[in-house]
């Protein structure tokens, strides 16, 4: 019987969706509540994330951590209770002690928290600072200074900026961006200098809200996934327990600056915004959205109140699956957490075959240059033939042709069934990515970070020389291969 790619596509989705018939609703246990969680970082077997304090002289800064994402226990504030930095009397005349909505970011092996200081006691003043430490589990946090503060900050539509919820991410090639503000002139991105924490330069780009007049955008966060950088923002009313209603909306952007534009192609700088997350039964008032990838799996963090009291305190953390219908993101309680892969791929030097047709992925024609094409051959020993993989610790691995040293990469940033495969020199971005799907019986589909999508043989290809491309996984014999190391 021959198989077209259409049968063997849908075939694929249909193991998939009875896969997914088998998932439910995660719920979270042990100490839970924190406001405005931050990004969930891991530090060796164990996750953290920070969020708004519960008082200066209790937790300045909220921190949980759990080893499962399930199991949650409360940690010790990076900031002793009743002390912060005396940078912050200067910028933050007034600060009564409790920081808000940090974010986390890990870069260069080190582990950096971006926190708020607000007061109003003398017209709105906020700034944002940077802590270190070297470890998340056995913490050592230096202080490092204010990153943006409201008296340094220009100006926008008459508005000074509310220097506040920061949300760290990176771009598709590794450099990192802040995002920052809440109502008055809106919300902004910076670059980041990874090696101080500190801007890289005085460039900031507007992104969200103001034009000119007061909108209540705020805990804004961007996440890069599937070939476009996700902006989510939070309107409405939030901190007022069962009277909130918070909500998050999200536009997206081929740029990490933007423009952010919605589902109807609204700039989110003009207002724009596609409503994407609200009240939910006893989920009120959802906020403050985080990203972890989990082994592949893209989950994100919220804060709700909780309709099962009485006035919807304590603010709880929520944990959900994003999936995406037509390019944009969506959000379920419904799923399973993804489990670490049991016995990763060593670091080494290893042949890929294709179970389809049992030729080697190779570097056509064993050629050094970069957008060479990646195709498959008939073992024939060459070095061309041989790919060195490196676990990158986040899920994925790189793979560099052993020959040329050149990484396997989608060729300009396609995200589109075909696009093609082709080596590069290795930079690191997502788009030289690639995760390892075990499919048993020591077979892998190979999946690109940046575009989802499998090293596929092409047409269904045996012969010498037959394309790899990519394509939508559905896990048949052309997008399976064995791993033999050398």
């Amino acid at each position: 019987m021959i198989i077209t790619r259409s049968i063997a596509r849908v075939m694929g989705l249909f193991v998939g969706l009875i896969l997914c018939l088998h998932g439910h609703a995660i719920s979270l246990n042990g100490t839970t509540d924190i406001h405005d969680p931050s990004t969930i970082v891991k530090d060796g077997d164990t996750y953290w994330t920070f969020g708004t304090g519960t008082g200066a002289s209790n937790h300045p800064i909220n921190a949980l951590y759990s080893t499962d994402l399930v199991n949650w226990s409360r940690g010790p504030s990076p900031v002793a209770p009743n002390t912060y930095p005396n940078w912050i009397n200067n910028k933050v005349p007034g600060f009564d002690g409790n920081f808000w909505a940090p974010d986390i970011i890990e870069m260069n092996g080190r582990y950096y928290l971006y926190y708020s200081a607000f007061s109003d006691s003398t017209g709105m003043k906020s700034a944002i600072g940077v802590m270190v430490t070297d470890s998340l589990n056995n913490p050592n946090w230096q202080d490092l200074g204010m990153v943006v503060s409201t008296m340094d900050e220009p100006y926008s539509g008459g508005q000074p900026v509310n220097a506040i919820d920061a949300g760290l991410y990176r771009d598709a090639n590794n450099n990192v961006w802040m995002v920052y503000g809440s109502h008055y002139a809106g919300i902004y991105v910076r670059p980041i200098n990874p090696a101080t924490g500190h801007l890289l330069n005085g460039n900031r780009y507007p992104v969200v809200g103001n034009n000119g007049a007061w909108h209540e955008f705020e805990a804004a966060q961007v996440q890069y996934m599937n070939g476009y950088y996700y902006m989510f923002a939070n309107l409405g009313d939030c901190c007022v327990g069962n009277s909130s209603n918070y909500y998050v909306v999200m536009g997206r952007s081929t740029s990490p600056t933007g423009p952010f534009r919605d589902q109807g192609g609204v700039d989110m700088w003009n207002y724009g915004g596609s409503t994407v997350l609200a009240t939910e039964g006893i989920y009120i008032g959802p906020g403050h959205f985080g990203y972890l990838n989990n082994y592949g799996q893209n989950l994100a963090t919220f804060h709700y109140y909780d309709g099962r009291t009485a006035n919807g305190w304590p603010a709880r953390l929520d944990i959900m699956q994003i999936n995406f219908a037509n390019g944009w993101p969506t959000f379920t309680r419904n799923y399973t957490l993804a489990d670490e892969p049991t016995g990763p791929l060593a670091n080494g030097r290893v042949s890929f075959t294709s179970v389809h047709s049992g030729k080697l992925l190779e570097v056509a024609s064993g050629s050094h240059d970069d957008g060479a094409n990646v195709v498959q051959w008939e073992d024939n020993g060459s070095a061309n033939q041989q790919w060195d993989i490196v676990n990158l610790n986040n899920g994925y691995y790189s793979i560099r042709a052993a020959h040329s040293g050149k990484s396997l990469d989608v060729f300009e940033w396609s995200t589109e069934d075909g696009g093609e495969i082709r080596q590069w020199e290795y930079f690191g971005g997502e788009n030289q990515q690639w995760q390892f799907v075990d499919e048993g019986n020591g077979t892998y589909g190979i999946i690109s970070r940046f575009s989802g999508k499998a090293l596929d043989v092409f047409e269904f290809s045996t012969e010498d020389g037959g394309d790899i491309r990519q394509w939508e996984y559905w896990g048949g014999e052309p997008q399976r291969w064995t791993v033999s190391y050398q």
